[in-house]
């Protein structure tokens, strides 16, 4: 028994002075930052699109269009576009604006689903109705002599108009736009008129069921490969062109062998 004691203790001081001295006290690089090399943000780009002659959107993959109905004269139309500029760009949908007119219970639909932007005193600030596709913003309980206030309650409600029909539910973030307003001045607490991204996520996936989806992108080189490719437009896509297009250099040859063919 006092054997295998003394060899346990030999063991476990041969391990201890490994590790002590695998580790050294001190080293010359020790509390110095490590040297990271910078990336040439451009010079990765060139590399990247020299390689795929770029981004395209596939063809037929963007489906559907979502419309802002403009029912009022006080904000102007640019606005609205802007707003719905942003909103495509980030969801990769077809957002359009459009000119109309609100009028309950059965409001002219526009697209596959609509926001109704109207200014009208007697109305709410904001109705939904996402089982008949559109939902209506009222900028008429939003006004304030703060013109500054004003302009950004607007964008505030139009998103979340938006959401709100798009199949938002509140974001996992505090002091989210989608969180609860139970009056104008409420909208005057966030900080911006952006959806927050855990609830954008869930709208692309919403959105499907009225009929509206994103369009995918895919690189030139492999729009060549598919067939669907425009015709080049600079020196890069051209060599791409060439590339997937030249003929074999070593084409396969099939020889005729009239025993082995005789009978076919």
């Amino acid at each position: 028994m006092k054997t295998v004691v003394v060899m346990l203790t030999a063991v476990a001081a041969l391990a201890t002075s490994w590790g002590q001295s695998s580790v050294p006290a001190s080293s010359e690089s020790a509390g110095k930052p490590r040297r990271v090399k910078k990336i040439d943000r451009e010079k990765l780009e060139a590399i990247v699109y020299k390689k795929t002659g770029g981004r395209l959107k596939e063809p037929s993959t963007q489906k559907g269009r979502f419309v802002y109905v403009n029912c009022q004269s006080e904000v102007p139309s640019s606005v609205l576009a802007g707003h719905a500029l942003k909103l495509a760009t980030a969801l990769k949908v077809a957002i359009d604006v459009e000119d109309g007119a609100f009028s309950l219970p059965n409001p002219v639909l526009k697209g596959e689903a609509c926001l109704y932007v109207v200014d009208d005193p007697a109305l709410p600030m904001s109705l939904v109705a996402p089982e008949s596709r559109w939902a209506m913003v009222n900028i008429a309980p939003l006004k304030t002599p703060k013109k500054a206030f004003f302009d950004a309650r607007v964008k505030k409600e139009l998103s979340r108009g938006f959401a709100m029909l798009a199949g938002a539910s509140n974001s996992q973030f505090e002091m989210a736009l989608t969180g609860c307003v139970v009056k104008p001045e409420g909208l005057d607490e966030f900080a911006g008129e952006d959806i927050p991204f855990d609830v954008m996520r869930r709208i692309e996936v919403y959105m499907r069921g009225y009929g509206i989806a994103p369009y995918r992108l895919s690189t030139y080189r492999k729009a060549c490969q598919e067939g669907w490719a425009p015709a080049p437009t600079n020196d890069v896509q051209k060599a791409i062109w060439d590339e997937v297009h030249a003929l074999p250099t070593k084409p396969i040859k099939i020889e005729f062998d009239p025993k082995r063919d005789a009978g076919k």
